[in-house]
């Protein structure tokens, strides 16, 4: 994403979510979040706890995004000002004009920093509150540029929150519908059909990774299914809200029926793609698994038959005196069988390794869905 792209993005995720733009400019905006954007971008789960218990008025924070930092100026230094510039030595007549004058000892200098007086050292100083209705203070400024922190959680929560929405196709003669419906009475409702929109991420992984978006669309009257559907309503003015004179037919399919007639749809269409990437796949994976094979075997095989020997070494106890309890012999038995159980779960780990970074798969993930009503006209 380049920043124009970026900055459209941010700047439909803050009108859609309600808030408050202060500023805007090409390089940056400054905006007073929502109750909604507030909760889902600042992590502040203890202050909404409280806001939720209590019932008190929230306030939301304040930000400037920076979608360009290159044409931004720099932030102002706001650590404690610097020490008040002292007269000369030995000048005993006024200050020259523009020079500062020390403070006797005990007063405040007004351009002091809070944080420098003898109560601000003991008790500190509390920052002004950057999401209060009318209170001075920093607002904070934060990059959001691609692959940034900030992108990242609007990303995030646009994608937990838009996973699926409900649109109607606004009519084509909304505008004469008023003046048309009072002249004449009554109009007749207009049957709108509830397609299921279904856009999914195909992914074909081995060593190597392909992926592929579908959109679906599915009639849960008809059950007709059409390839490409969100590019075709990407064309349609949609609304959230139901238009005047217009009702929803009954459905014949419910959404899991629906869900399942796509899913056929899909692996029907999979059925026809050239399966050689996963052949190949298959014949990189034999390879690795032999080539595990041919340098942990050997290894068992050398431990079974040291196990199998020391089994059938008879123990002489003159030769290693006493009962032979602490024995080498004994120790030799006890101690193989853990390190042949350790090349053995190391052998095994390593195969489900190789498997999983060569075994050729299909995952298919839903990206969004939705329920858009269509006029019967129309499909």
């Amino acid at each position: 994403m380049n920043t124009e792209q970026v900055r459209r993005f941010v700047l439909d995720y803050l009108e859609a979510t309600d808030c408050h733009i202060m500023e805007t400019s090409p390089a940056s905006v400054t905006v007073k979040l929502s109750e909604r954007a507030d909760r889902k971008l600042t992590n502040r789960p203890y202050y909404w706890g409280f806001v939720d218990r209590t019932g008190a008025e929230p306030e939301t924070m304040r930000f400037t995004f920076v979608f360009d930092p290159s044409a931004m100026p720099p932030e102002p230094h706001r650590g404690p000002s610097a020490p008040p510039v002292l007269p000369p030595a030995g000048n005993a007549t006024a200050p020259p004009t523009g020079a500062a004058i020390a403070p006797p000892p005990g007063s405040t200098l007004a351009g002091t920093a809070p944080g420098d007086s003898i109560l601000g050292r003991y008790f500190g100083v509390a920052p002004a509150f950057t999401g209060g209705g009318g209170g001075l203070g920093r607002i904070p400024r934060e990059d959001v540029t691609f692959g940034s922190r900030r992108l990242s959680s609007i990303m995030q929560a646009v994608h937990e929150e838009g996973r699926f929405i409900q649109l109607f196709a606004e009519p084509a003669n909304a505008g004469s519908t008023a003046a048309s419906s009072s002249t004449r009475g009554s109009k007749r409702s207009t049957a709108y059909e509830p397609w299921l929109l279904l856009n999914l991420n195909v992914e074909f992984s081995c060593d190597l990774k392909r992926e592929e978006i579908h959109s679906f669309g599915i009639s849960l009257v008809t059950g007709r299914i059409r390839t490409d559907f969100m590019e075709q309503l990407l064309s349609m003015p949609l609304s959230p809200k139901l238009p005047s004179n217009v009702h929803v037919a009954s459905w014949s399919l419910s959404i899991q029926q629906a869900r399942e007639a796509v899913e056929r749809h899909l692996i029907d269409l999979i059925s026809t793609y050239d399966d050689t990437w996963a052949v190949e796949a298959s014949e990189r994976l034999e390879e690795e698994l032999a080539r595990l094979k041919s340098y942990y075997e050997p290894q068992l095989q050398q431990f079974s038959t040291d196990a199998e020997q020391a089994a059938s070494t008879p123990f002489n106890k003159d030769k290693h005196g006493g009962n032979g309890s602490d024995t080498d012999p004994e120790q030799g038995n006890t101690n193989s069988p853990s390190k042949q159980e350790q090349i053995q779960q190391q052998y095994d780990m390593r195969c489900q390794e190789i498997r999983w970074q060569f075994e050729p798969r299909i995952a298919v993930n839903i990206l969004n869905a939705g329920l858009i009503h269509l006029p019967s006209t129309l499909t």
